[in-house]
């Protein structure tokens, strides 16, 4: 029986918190969460059984103040930890975040300087302090109070120099590739319905050669399919035509999501024979229906063990998708075919959980399903990557979803998103009060700026990489956006956010380039 590893964390912080949030969580050599007997204790952080696992590295939301408070990761410095054989060990988790930082750094840093590229003396001054403030921190290990103290402020530059090491080399990347007219720049179409339509057109064409266009089943602006059989065509067909008029691509989506928002009764009572019949019919009658209107179909969405009010096991997740993207390839094969995916660091794995469901089978990470999907020969084109603000860096965020490019599919961005006030808060979820008494979450409490910041990161570094070939906010108009101060505009009324300048600047610099 193995021994036990506890992060012990120091709290040097001045304000009054929190500092570290309960879910905690371990990844495997590949990135990938996975369950495992793990808790937040008076002890710290105690890690008693990981499953099978052998090498692991740590994730805590831990409150970096001068940053923000946000989950980072311990990895030893990226050589990973793993179990005593016997007994505990203690380690200082403020220092292991330090050093594992640093190192990540030193390594991307390294990767960026192949090509003669070098940071800015700004992000080259910065790296240099958080690695004298670690070589301080390591010098006295033994004064726990010293070593904490220094480790946090190592670990608060370094955070930075990730962010900002991203960005410089994404618009380096840029203005390396040169313009890319096939980029789509996009952003769901719901607005339409929300704001009067002529002032939506207007807005939305200014920033957007792309469009989503949803067909929930239920909890739409107009259900879909609220009783089965009875499919509403007519309102999105509406905006379709205007949005094509202005010369807007169409992404139609999903045509399988079995979200518990989004899954009606009828469907849920399916036996899993007469749901593939369903499936079967549902896809073509769809997909012929809008001919070459809609050029990009999400045929799936999250269905990596998260959405998945069906109860579906594994082997059926990917049944139910491979028919799905053939019965659309073979309807119309001029189309793509995009599975799309939420939770990008699958952190409900160790909360086993799907959507407030329990799970009830052993649980995968997106990364994971799509590679289930192409290692059973599931036929289809994009990978669809969800980065909304989830507390964590940008750094961290493109890192993620840099994992997708191995697979040699396009990517899309299918959905960006953070707010523009205070704190990051879902539509469901409670208001918090007077957020100034919680720390800030990333560089400083959301305003319209920093909201555009998180365009900015993401949005070049899509630009900045061919095979990231779309980039789309969610959503476009306050207060019927997914994120609380979420969309766009501030209002039906059309008053336009920060976000919305900074996207047209970044647009006209990119397009003047040869």
């Amino acid at each position: 029986m193995p021994g036990k590893l506890i992060f012990k964390p120091n709290f040097v912080q001045r304000g009054s918190g929190p500092h570290l949030d309960p879910l905690v969580y371990l990844t495997d050599d590949n990135e990938n969460a996975f369950h495992s007997e793990i808790a937040l204790t008076k002890e710290g952080v105690v890690i008693s059984d990981t499953e099978g696992k052998q090498k692991f590295s740590l994730h805590v939301r831990w409150n970096i103040e001068g940053f923000g408070y946000i989950y980072c990761f311990a990895d030893n410095g990226g050589e990973f930890y793993q179990l005593p054989s016997s007994g505990e060990k203690t380690l200082n988790l403020n220092y292991e975040l330090a050093v594992s930082r640093v190192k990540f750094n030193q390594k991307r840093l390294k990767k960026f300087m192949e090509d003669d590229w070098s940071p800015s003396k700004e992000v080259g001054a910065l790296k240099d302090l958080s690695e004298e403030l670690l070589n301080d921190a390591a010098h006295v290990k033994n004064n726990t109070e010293k070593c904490s103290l220094l480790s946090q402020l190592s670990l608060k530059y370094s955070m930075l120099v990730g962010d900002y090491l991203e960005l410089e080399r994404a618009r380096y990347d840029v203005h390396k590739n040169g313009r890319r007219k096939d980029f789509f720049f996009g952003c769901d179409a719901r607005g339409y319905f929300q704001m009067d339509s002529n002032l939506f057109i207007e807005k939305f064409k200014k920033l957007f050669n792309f469009a989503t266009i949803t067909h929930y089943l239920k909890g739409d602006f107009v259900d879909f399919e609220a009783e089965e059989g009875k499919k509403q065509y007519a309102v999105r067909e509406e905006i379709l035509k205007s949005l094509r008029e202005n010369n807007i691509t169409i992404e139609g989506r999903p045509l399988f999501w079995t979200h518990e928002w989004v899954t009606p009764d009828w469907l849920k009572q399916k036996k899993y024979p007469e749901l593939l019949k369903w499936i079967e019919k549902h896809v073509t009658q769809v997909v012929s229906h809008y001919k070459d209107q809609i050029e990009v179909w999400e045929v799936v969405n999250e269905l990596h063990d998260w959405a998945n009010e069906l109860l579906l096991s594994r082997e059926q997740t990917i049944e139910v998708t491979k028919l799905a993207c053939e019965v659309a390839r073979n309807t119309n094969p001029k189309i793509k075919l995009l599975i799309n995916n939420c939770c990008p660091f699958g952190e409900y794995v160790q909360l086993k959980k799907m959507g407030n469901l329990n799970a009830r089978f052993p649980q995968r990470t997106p990364h994971q399903f799509i590679q289930d999907l192409v290692g059973n020969d599931v036929d289809f084109d994009v990978v669809g990557v969800q980065l909304y603000f989830v507390w964590r860096s940008a750094a961290d965020a493109i890192n993620n979803t840099e994992r997708y490019l191995q697979f040699g599919k396009e990517v899309h961005l299918s959905e960006v998103g953070a707010p523009s006030f205070g704190l990051k808060l879902e539509f469901i979820d409670p208001d918090p009060g007077d957020y100034s008494k919680y720390p800030y979450e990333w560089h400083r409490h959301w305003d319209e700026e920093l909201q555009a910041d998180w365009l900015e990161y993401n949005f070049t570094h899509a630009y900045s990489k061919p095979q990231i070939t779309a980039a789309n906010w969610y959503d476009f108009v306050d207060p019927k956006a997914f994120l609380i101060k979420g969309g766009l505009l501030r209002s039906p009324e059309g008053e336009e956010k920060a976000a919305v300048d900074r996207l047209l600047s970044l647009k006209e610099k990119w397009n003047k380039l040869p």
